[in-house]
Order: structure tokens, then C-alpha cells, then sequence
């Protein structure tokens, strides 16, 4: 036999009522579920009055729910708040702390709105102006009281944003804090790959200065019959037109001295594998290279022989020579007015001095020291 809408009924003998019965019953426990809710608020506030340390040994109601009822402290912490903000407080102070909203908190009690609903409202009334007179402030929070007992948390917070219009009009006071000093920040990582990450933090002017010194670096090559059309996605363009940039500048001669030299870069290698471009060499401080790379750099560097004894100490140093003085360079510039390399159209300012023919072929070439000819590359 089926039993009677609205009461107690196994959890088997649902199948046997109506539709209208299980809704009506839905609404019921509901509104059972809100009323205990506000009584177990009234019971919070109430152990709050006391003084919950003194009462309980407990630090604060959160931390009395989390233990007692097993819930986790941010909701914990929302149940305290919801229960001391509609049924006031006792402070040892400033004596007694009437609730924030009464209209609200008898709503609760008679089960017509539930926790989201309340929370809504609570929000809302803390968005209002401090200076607000007491009698609107209640206006307000009866209006949104009423309007909760039929309509859900979207409603509530439309009706409190047109509240707050209303009643803040110029809404809250802008804060205005001193700004924070602008602190630039470099760093470079290194990979395990062998190539090293750069991060840098910089103000909008350096940001834009830098953009705008690689933007026609990174322009795609043009093509040609031998490379056809430039594959290289923009990231990559940027990358190769920043490693471009970074060697201009280092050869710019206004560039500060670093332990009485103008800036430099130190590469260790050993005479064989400069010659034939098979090992390894050394580049400070990132660590090693290949001797193939080594060789490059060599083309238009300063190279200092030193001859090294078996524990690799100093035995004698020799002095640095230019491959490429100032002078020659302007006068490839003029030569070449460009890079020489077939079909390639650089500019001058992106090119080096190379070798016509290799360092390891230049004794077999030029037994006889005589000119090493250069070009732009």
C-alpha cells in the first residue's frame, strides 16, 4: 500500500507516489533543511556570545565546526560568518552587535531562503557605503530580504547592483597607493640542450626600443634560387635577428670596458682542433662549444696564443692579434658593401670579416706569411 504525501516513507516506497506528491515533499524537506540550518546559526551565534574559547576551548567557530562536524575550514568558516551576520554578536568592547540582516535572518528561520540566497544579500549589504544612514541601509535589506523569499542568487544580485546604484552612486572610493618603483630584471638559464633561456622584465620605452631595433632584423629573407623561401616562423626570425643584434653591439666601440678591455668574450680552443674543426672548445661562462663554432668566432676576433704545460698551467702567453683592424673593415665595407656571399643581400652593419680561405688551410696557401685576403660575410 502506497503511503500518504508528506509522510515518513522508505526510501523504496517512493516509486509509488505521483509526480506532484514527490515535489510537494521536495519542497517540504527543503524548507525543514533551511529551518534547521537557521537554528544551528542561532546555536553559533549563540556559543560566539559566550565567548567560544572560553565555552568550548575552541579557538574560533570554524575552527569548533571543523572538528566537531568534519567540515572543511572554508566552509566552515562561511557557516560562522553567515550565523554571527544574522543573528548579531557580543563584543567584550563595544557590548552588543545587533545582526546585519534581520529581515533575512527571520526569513531563514521560517525556511523561505537558503544559504546561497543569504550570502548574496550579505554581499551586497557589505558594498554599502559606511556613511549611509541606518534607516536606508535596513530599506535596502528588507527590500532584498522580500525579494529572496521568490527568487533565486541571479535575481538577488541584479536587484543589489541596482540597489547600489542607487543608493552609491559614485561607488566605492578609488584606492590610490603609491606606485611601487619599477625594478628591470635579466636572467639567463641555462639548457640542457646547450642553448640558454632569457627573461627579462623591462619598462615600456626599453620594450619599445628593442622592438623596434629588431623588427628589421627579423624581416623574412627574400628568396632566392638556392634557399627558395623563408621558412623560419617569426619566433625564430626574432631569435636569430636578437643573437644579430647582440653581436652589433658588442662590436660597437662606445660599449664600457670590463677588466680594462672593451667587451669581449673568451673562447679556449686548442690549435689542432682550430685547424681542423673537429672537437671541442670553451666558451666562457656558458660552457663548451664546438671547434667548428670556435673557428667562426675566430674569423674576426683577437686571438692570444698560450702554450700550456701537462697540468695545464701557463708556460707563455703570447700577445692578441686583430685579423680584421678597424681600418681593413672599412675598407671591405667599401669593397663589398655587403655580405659577398652569392645571392645574399645583407648589409654591411650584419656582416663579419671572414677568411677567403681557412685558418688551416692558410700555410699550405700562404707559406711565405703573405696576405691573408678578407671579405664581408
Amino acid at each position: 500500500m502506497a503511503v500518504q504525501c508528506g509522510t515518513s516513507a522508505s526510501r523504496t516506497e517512493w516509486w509509488r507516489e505521483d509526480a506532484d506528491c514527490l515535489l510537494s515533499e521536495l519542497v517540504r524537506t527543503e524548507r525543514q533543511q533551511r529551518r534547521l540550518a537557521a537554528r544551528q546559526g542561532e546555536i553559533l551565534a549563540e556559543l560566539e556570545r559566550r565567548g567560544v574559547r572560553e565555552v568550548t576551548g575552541y579557538g574560533s567557530l570554524a575552527r569548533l565546526l571543523c572538528e566537531t562536524l568534519h567540515l572543511p575550514f572554508s566552509e566552515a568558516k562561511t557557516r560562522a560568518a553567515r550565523a554571527v551576520a544574522l543573528n548579531g554578536t557580543r563584543d567584550l568592547t563595544t557590548g552588543e552587535q545587533p545582526p546585519i540582516a534581520p529581515a533575512t535572518a527571520l526569513a531563514a528561520v521560517e525556511g523561505a531562503v537558503g544559504a546561497a540566497q543569504i550570502d548574496k544579500i550579505l554581499s551586497v549589504l557589505g558594498k554599502l557605503p559606511t556613511t549611509l544612514p541606518a534607516g536606508e541601509r535596513e530599506q535596502a535589506e528588507k527590500i532584498l530580504a522580500e525579494l529572496a523569499r521568490a527568487a533565486g542568487p541571479r535575481e538577488i544580485d541584479k536587484a543589489g547592483a541596482r540597489l547600489l546604484a542607487q543608493l552609491d552612486p559614485d561607488g566605492p572610493e578609488p584606492k590610490n597607493p603609491d606606485p611601487k618603483p619599477f625594478r628591470p630584471e635579466f636572467s639567463i638559464t641555462p639548457h640542457r640542450d646547450g642553448g640558454h633561456q632569457i627573461k627579462a622584465h623591462v619598462d615600456d620605452e626599453t620594450s619599445a626600443r628593442l622592438q623596434a631595433m629588431l623588427n628589421p632584423l627579423a624581416k623574412p629573407r627574400p628568396a632566392t634560387e638556392t634557399e627558395g623561401r623563408d621558412t623560419r616562423s617569426p619566433w625564430e626570425r626574432r631569435g636569430h635577428a636578437f643573437s644579430e643584434l647582440v653581436r652589433m653591439w658588442a662590436e660597437h666601440p662606445d660599449l664600457p670596458t670590463q677588466a680594462g678591455e672593451s667587451t669581449h668574450i673568451v673562447v679556449t680552443v686548442g690549435l689542432e682542433e682550430l685547424r681542423t674543426g673537429i672537437g671541442q672548445a670553451t666558451l666562457a661562462p656558458s660552457g663548451e662549444i664546438t671547434a667548428a663554432q670556435a673557428r667562426r668566432l675566430a674569423c674576426d676576433a683577437k686571438i692570444i696564443p698560450m702554450v700550456l704545460g701537462t697540468h695545464s698551467e701557463p708556460l707563455d702567453v703570447g700577445r692578441a692579434q686583430r685579423l680584421a683592424t678597424p681600418a681593413i673593415r672599412r675598407a671591405l665595407i667599401h669593397r663589398d658593401r655587403g655580405c659577398a656571399f652569392p645571392g645574399c643581400e645583407a648589409p654591411a652593419s650584419q656582416c663579419t670579416a671572414h677568411h677567403i680561405v681557412y685558418v688551416r688551410h692558410e700555410a699550405r696557401e700562404y707559406p711565405s706569411g703573405g696576405e691573408r685576403p678578407l671579405t664581408l660575410n
